[in-house]
């Protein structure tokens, strides 16, 4: 029987929606195999959490002094200090807001001290990615003429080091090199342009602090600031320093899900967000010593695998398979296989060491952000590279050692394995496109409608994985281009529709286009960060065209909303004009037609409130010329996208 949350005209599925749903016929295998094993699963504990707070699900409840919780209703308006239901629902925004930018931050800020070490030679990392040192260097107006990529390197990472932690008022100089003019001149109108993400994260903790700001619209317009400084700051610094790092990824074949994990072989996953300590580590495993160590304990060989954005990282430069998203790493060390699983940082649940410890894996946990009791812990710190070689040697062998322990008598691997074609940057979908001109001619000549971005998280407030793949094998019916990132990327990977073959499933225009140039019809573009790759082509696309980003077919997808990084990703899309359509309610109270009172029964009142209305009425359009759009059944919500970029094709005069 479903979880009926009336208030949110939505429902939330129970253990046999969830079983009969889930695409993936491995995750479904290891849902069911744990569950008669008596091991506890994140649908265990999901299951004793219901029903959930109704106040909580509706960003009614106020937790940032110690003078409540104050949970908000008709009845009960004001919390004891006075602040009002819109101001308590916008201050959780922005808070959740920019603790995902704290997440994005703090990966971008390892990178970027890395590109630095490595400049320097103090981190034995080479700089595999001069292409994207000198584009940037060109972008910031940097000299290049007579230097060393090293050097430029350097001076690039100072930039974007800069745009992560400026205190004083100045120019985000990424945002200054990659937004365009028209949002430029959009946000300086509406006053929201950031300094830098830790300001905005500061800033945006004191507006909202006992005795802050009462006036919900100063924090909308800090959501919007605070989306730009997510953008700019952490994700394009993110993103830009691990191409200068490891290079641009271009497109290959590989193979992902559960089945590439080998009864015979030492597995061992990598987990996580950032691939720097990875690179290293995947260095010494193919080294003869770690071969030969595997091999002497009885192993015929090593897999890698990878799980969320570490492993998204890994699959586009490497075609090193993944296996599964955040959702699915107590599935994958529940195969009992996994000898060893290697983590960094964010989206390393706690469940995940539970499992480990029922099947023997072996945790490794490199970031000193991510602490497991229990596990063994071998930091990876930028600022102190220098025994980076010794600590990666380290965890490969200790990872390899872990084979010998291993309970053969647990394990169970489902023989489920899907082809996929990945390595999907902002360079190489313009080069198989011949430009942006030829996507753009594509888009108008209407074998492309649009594009949809359709990214995001894991939640277990529907099915698993079941809106990710639904929506988007309705919007490839529908011609739409999908491109996609992070854990939603493992769901699109796992179910085939990265695969060229998969061109099949796509409709007439769209199918001759992935046919011609043999892709598929979903770009996997990377991982979480990587969104960064999506927004520059809107914004080529948009300014080949003539016309602003808002103008464009372009939608924002985010089915299965789950982290608070989430939240910065849609906000980052809204802000450059894209709208969003969210799978499941958010913290905000829907409204709720009623009777009006004395009235005629058909009549109704809305029943909305001022943070709804602005969100997905004229409040926020009137300022950025996108909306949210909230449906949590995936079908009607493939509809609504259709629609939306339907919409926006006819104001632009394309048939």
């Amino acid at each position: 029987m479903k979880y009926q949350y009336p208030q949110l005209n939505a429902e939330m599925p129970d253990r046999e929606d969830v079983l009969n749903l889930t695409p993936n016929p491995a995750s479904k295998d290891l849902l069911q195999h744990l569950h008669q094993q008596g091991v506890e699963t994140w649908l265990d504990r999901y299951e004793a959490q219901q029903p959930m707070c109704g106040f909580g699900l509706r960003g009614l409840c106020c937790r940032m002094c110690q003078w409540g919780p104050c949970r908000l209703s008709d009845k009960r308006p004001r919390g004891i200090c006075g602040r009002d239901m819109s101001t308590v629902i916008m201050a959780n925004l922005v808070r959740a807001l920019v603790a995902g930018m704290a997440a994005h931050g703090r990966h971008a800020h390892e990178v970027i001290l890395a590109v630095m070490a490595a400049a320097e030679g103090k981190a034995h990392l080479p700089l595999k990615g001069e292409e994207r040192v000198w584009d940037l260097a060109r972008r910031l107006g940097l000299q290049t003429q007579g230097r060393k990529p090293e050097e430029v390197a350097r001076e690039v990472a100072q930039v974007l080091l800069d745009d992560l932690g400026r205190m004083t008022m100045g120019p985000l100089r990424t945002l200054e090199a990659y937004a365009p003019a028209e949002r430029l001149e959009t946000w300086r109108t509406l006053g929201v342009l950031p300094r830098s993400a830790a300001y905005e994260i500061m800033e945006t903790l004191h507006m909202t602090t006992l005795g802050g700001t009462s006036d919900w619209m100063s924090l909308a317009e800090q959501e919007l600031r605070s989306a730009l400084a997510y953008c700019y700051s952490t994700l394009f610094g993110s993103s830009l320093a691990t191409e200068m790092l490891f290079g641009i990824p271009r497109p290959k074949l590989a193979t992902v899900n559960y089945g590439i994990l080998r009864e015979d072989h030492v597995n061992i996953l990598v987990h996580g967000h950032s691939p720097v300590m990875v690179e290293k580590i995947l260095e010494k495993i193919a080294t003869p010593e770690i071969q030969s160590l595997a091999k002497s304990l009885g192993a015929k060989g090593i897999v890698i695998g990878g799980m969320c954005c570490t492993g998204d990282e890994l699959l586009a430069r490497y075609g090193i398979p993944t296996v599964t998203n955040i959702m699915g790493q107590e599935l994958a060390l529940g195969t009992g296989a996994v000898d060893a699983v290697v983590v960094d940082m964010q989206c390393v649940i706690p469940g995940m060491k539970i499992i480990a410890d029922c099947f023997g894996t072996q945790v490794i946990t490199t970031c000193n952000s991510n602490r497991i009791p229990g596990a063994v812990h071998i930091p990876f710190d930028a600022e102190r590279p220098e025994t980076l070689e010794e600590d990666a040697l380290k965890v490969a062998r200790l990872a390899v050692e872990a084979f010998a322990r291993r309970d053969r008598s647990k394990i169970r691997i489902p023989r489920v394995t899907s082809r996929a074609m990945v390595g999907w940057s902002y360079e190489a979908i313009v080069d198989t496109f011949d430009g942006i001109t030829g996507l753009l001619n594509l888009l108008r000549e209407g074998k492309i409608k649009g594009i949809a971005t359709v990214v995001g998280c894991n939640t277990p407030k529907v099915p698993y994985e079941y809106n990710h793949v639904t929506v988007v094998r309705r919007l490839i019916e529908a011609d739409i281009l999908v491109t996609t990132t992070g854990c939603c990327s493992h769901a699109l990977l796992n179910a085939g529709l990265c695969d060229p073959e998969a061109a099949d499933l796509a409709g007439a225009g769209l199918k001759e286009v992935c046919r011609t140039r043999s892709i598929p019809p979903v770009l996997a573009v990377g991982g979480c960060v990587d969104n960064t790759r999506t927004l520059r082509l809107f914004i080529d696309l948009a300014a080949a065209a003539g016309v602003a980003v808002k103008q464009m077919p372009f939608v924002f997808v985010g089915p299965e909303p789950g982290n608070e990084k989430t939240v910065g990703q849609g906000v980052t899309f809204l802000a450059h004009g894209v709208s969003n359509v969210i799978g499941f309610p958010g913290p905000i109270p829907v409204p709720q037609p009623r009777p009006k009172e004395g009235a005629a029964p058909d009549e109704y009142e809305r029943g909305s409130n001022e943070v709804a209305d602005f969100f997905a009425g004229d409040g926020l359009f009137a300022k950025v010329g996108a909306r949210i759009y909230t449906e949590p059944y995936p079908k009607l919500a493939a509809q609504t996208i259709r629609l939306l970029i339907r919409r926006q094709r006819l104001g632009l005069g394309w048939r």
